[in-house]
């Protein structure tokens, strides 16, 4: 695809190179250095959409309209955010001024609410009736035919009512989970109507789970040297990206300025110390794995590679979802040690956590998720009976035996773990684990006293870290795996609206642990004495020695 620049716009080399992009393709991102024009661009690029023809639609959805708790409040204060609203105001409108004057076009303001127009709107009400999310902004062609664009803040509900062209400004300073229901209630539209386009804006966040950290991952060879119209590659989901970092503005002739007002060298301000915690996310759009998940987005990234045909991840609401779930891990199988891990939950509703089953291959120092199965589901005999069978899938393999045990996070379904525990010691040995216990002896390598949610936690993620994983490449699974954080030597995780809670993490923790030699592993196994509710442990303490 031939990205030439247009000649015969004025502009920087690298907004010339986005024009034609954004008009040759339905998803673009347009991953720009902080203060390098982006939300003039995007002013200019929404014109240009909005001239070519009357009745044109285009959507303006800012971030930056948005507050509380839908706003990344970590990164973006108040004031900052009103700064940017304001910047976007007056860029939008400056811009609107020219290129009408210049095309001929009659320009009007109006509410969205009440219809008025507005006639020599001052930029005071400009700027209020666009943070106020009022305003729509006219191109009309004659007396009666025009283009109009709407600036709205950014919301699901909304969302799927978008059509025409949207441009979606500082995508990644949403709050991440708004910003996946977004992205979920969009993908429907894009789908179905060949006319939709998104064009998406930001720097870099700082946090590497936020969806647009992700989608704007380049290739691991990717080297971006300094071109004054930016660089284009394909991102993660294979949106076309324009990545143009501070050292590309300033080779297309771009200047920031000091306090006095005097132009500054790009070395000047890299070394000014004010501007060094923005610089490898805001300016140099370096995609830094600084956030605190317990598993690295690219070693994450490349164990689903490893894993697309030979893992599986199955979330099953039917019984043809868990026969389909059997027959890829009767597939799949190879001769391999195989450990079966259990986070077992007994709640149905919507946005409750799922139980989570996932069956690790071991082949030396490598592993790998053979399947990884979801279901909600109350009934503890469906859910022991969908244990039985995946047990019994894994003991018919044609070589290689039964799995080694299966391990329980039991720590919040006592009972029902007890009862698996019982119900398939004549299958499997079957050890529950309650995270909160005490790990003792202490580890080596540890030099205070460690929990076992802690230390399976170091254990699991630490593989996956070095790279001897391969697992399902699928994006629910990959978004669980995700949340799991380690906050001062502690594993956390903050359920998602839709019940994701860490869950794949949690049993593929206990699949992992499966694995591990009875010499290296002592796990704690309860049961309940229910008159005084008390967890007694059948081997409390034993020595990971034993």
């Amino acid at each position: 695809m031939n990205f030439a620049p247009d000649k015969k716009r004025q502009r920087r080399l690298y907004e010339n190179v986005a024009l034609v992009a954004v008009r040759q393709e339905r998803l673009v991102t347009l991953l720009w250095t902080r203060r390098g024009r982006k939300s003039t661009t995007l002013g200019n690029l929404a014109f240009d959409e909005l001239s070519s023809k009357p009745g044109k639609t285009v959507i303006g959805a800012s971030a930056s309209l948005l507050t509380g708790a839908e706003l990344v409040s970590m990164t973006v204060t108040a004031t900052e955010q009103a700064m940017r609203v304001k910047r976007e105001a007056e860029a939008m409108r400056s811009v609107y001024l020219v290129n009408a004057e210049e095309k001929q076009l009659d320009f009007k303001c109006a509410d969205q609410e009440t219809g008025k127009v507005y006639r020599g709107i001052t930029e005071e009400n400009f700027v209020d009736i666009y943070s106020s999310k009022r305003l729509e902004m006219r191109l009309y062609f004659d007396h009666t035919n025009y283009s109009r664009e709407l600036i709205i803040a950014p919301n699901p509900a909304t969302a799927r009512g978008w059509g025409g062209t949207v441009f979606r400004d500082e995508a990644g300073f949403t709050h991440p989970n708004l910003e996946t229901e977004l992205q979920l209630a969009v993908n429907p539209i894009f789908r179905d109507d060949p006319t939709f386009k998104m064009i998406y804006a930001s720097n870099l966040p700082r946090n590497d789970k936020h969806p647009f950290f992700e989608m704007t991952l380049p290739p691991p060879d990717a080297v971006f040297p300094a071109k004054p119209e930016g660089h284009f590659y394909r991102g993660q989901n294979k949106m076309l990206i324009h990545r143009v970092a501070l050292c590309d503005a300033y080779a297309a002739g771009h200047v920031l300025y000091d306090n006095k007002g005097d132009p500054m060298t790009l070395e000047a301000f890299r070394s000014e110390p004010a501007n060094k915690i923005e610089l490898p996310h805001s300016y140099d759009l370096i995609h830094q794995m600084g956030g605190n998940a317990a598993v690295d987005l690219r070693a994450l990234l490349t164990a689903q590679a490893r894993g697309a045909t030979s893992c599986g991840f199955f979330f099953v609401d039917s019984d043809s979802d868990f026969r389909a779930a059997l027959k890829f891990l009767r597939a799949n199988l190879g001769p391999g040690r195989v450990g079966l891990g259990f986070d077992p939950a007994s709640t149905t509703g919507e946005t409750s956590n799922p139980s989570s089953f996932t069956a690790t291959e071991e082949r030396g120092i490598e592993r790998a998720q053979r399947v990884v199965v979801l279901w909600k589901e109350k009934r503890e005999n469906v859910q022991k009976d969908r244990l039985r069978q995946l047990i019994n899938t894994v003991a018919s393999r044609s070589s290689g035996g039964p799995a080694v045990r299966l391990c329980i996070a039991a720590g919040n379904e006592r009972l029902f773990s007890q009862g698996v525990q019982e119900d398939m010691a004549a299958l499997i040995p079957v050890d529950l684990i309650i995270e909160g216990g005490s790990v003792k002896p202490l580890p080596p390598g540890y030099q205070e006293a460690i929990n076992y949610k802690t230390w399976l936690g170091d254990i699991y993620s630490a593989a996956v870290n070095d790279n001897h994983y391969a697992m399902p490449c699928n994006d629910y699974f990959k978004q669980d795996q995700r949340l799991t954080v380690k906050n001062a030597g502690r594993y956390e995780c903050d359920p998602e609206p839709d019940g994701k809670h860490g869950d794949t993490f949690v049993s593929g923790e206990m699949a992992e642990y499966a694995l591990m030699p009875r010499a290296m592993a002592g796990p704690i196994l309860v049961f309940e004495n229910t008159r005084s509710s008390r967890i007694i442990s059948s081997r409390a303490d034993r020595s990971i020695a034993g």
